[in-house]
């Protein structure tokens, strides 16, 4: 099986048969942009090794790649509409793997509505897999909801727990008991990106961000952005079965949930007159949203109202790649 081959077996049926597409005969496709709305444009790369763990099913590294886009697309309160796919593979794929890998993201595609525009397959030096998506999605023109929109008083909300993918990860690489944190785990390898709630997120949030690199360096994004302090209390902050038991059984510290990425739950800067109405109508989605402190003007981009001791240096608030 050649390249072409390959494309046409496995990726082609990702197009989901969209005339833009061309069958996946051209170099490029070419899109319909609505009359009224704009274009927002993300892009992640995931590698073996450092986003996912080597022997991870091609499933969940599927899943996750297509979604930590999605993610980003969800900040910025855009519907999804398509994706470019570029895979690096350091061998030669196998058949099994590629159907895995492709049926996952078929169903994905059908799940959030959105489809492959196109992309590339190479081989890559190494022997680890690197794949890369860049995300497309859609917004009322002028409603993009961006990280430097927080306003003074705008209360910091949360759309779920946080802490559990680092957790996830702990688990995995400390041969930790899986079925005791399966639910951390499992947010660890599968995120699920908030992208039903973009109508709310454009009607009341200011500013926003999903949680990929950590809470306190993602509050810290907008903050900075913004021009504004970010203050978080501690009690505040909700956390799942699975995290909380960590913590209290110090198998994880507070500062691993707090600077601990890959959640992909949303941070959001709502004003005090919009925040009922905003909580409202993210329950009615079946979503649990929580306010953990407030967006303010402080001589601090970031402070935590606890009795915890933290690093508070803005360089060490999450996720780092140097």
């Amino acid at each position: 099986m050649n390249e072409f081959e390959m494309i046409e077996r496995y990726f082609l049926p990702l197009t989901r048969g969209h005339a833009g597409t061309a069958g996946l005969l051209d170099d490029a496709a070419v899109l319909d942009i609505p009359d009224g709305y704009e274009l927002v444009v993300t892009s992640d790369t995931l590698n073996e090794n450092v986003h996912f763990l080597a022997g991870e099913t091609p499933a969940n590294i599927a899943r996750k790649a297509l979604r930590v886009n999605l993610s980003d697309l969800a900040a910025m309160g855009a519907t999804p509409l398509c994706y470019q796919l570029n895979i690096a593979f350091p061998q030669k794929p196998d058949e099994d793997w590629l159907s895995a890998f492709s049926k996952t993201l078929q169903e994905d595609n059908e799940a959030y509505g959105v489809f492959c525009s196109g992309g590339d397959t190479t081989s890559i030096k190494g022997a680890c897999l690197s794949i890369s998506i860049t995300a497309m999605g859609l917004v009322p023109k002028g409603t993009a909801v961006q990280r430097a929109g927080a306003k003074d008083g705008d209360y910091i909300v949360l759309t779920g727990s946080i802490g559990d993918a680092s957790l996830g990860l702990k688990v995995l690489q400390d041969g930790l008991d899986v079925q005791s944190y399966a639910h951390a785990v499992s947010r660890y390898k599968v995120p699920c990106p908030r992208i039903n709630i973009e109508r709310i997120v454009r009607q009341y949030a200011h500013a926003a961000a999903d949680i990929s690199d950590g809470l306190l360096a993602d509050c810290m994004h907008i903050a900075k952005a913004s021009g504004l302090g970010a203050e978080i209390d501690f009690d505040k902050i909700i956390f799942s079965g699975d995290v909380q038991r960590a913590l209290d059984e110090k198998i994880i510290t507070p500062e691993d949930a707090l600077k601990g990425g890959d959640d992909y739950e949303l941070i959001l800067a709502v004003s005090p007159e919009n925040l009922p109405l905003m909580i409202r109508e993210l329950q009615k989605t079946k979503l649990n949203p929580f306010v953990i402190g407030v967006f303010k003007e402080s001589n601090s981009v970031l402070s935590l109202l606890n009795t915890l001791t933290l690093c508070m240096d803005d360089k060490n608030l999450g996720w780092k790649h140097f």
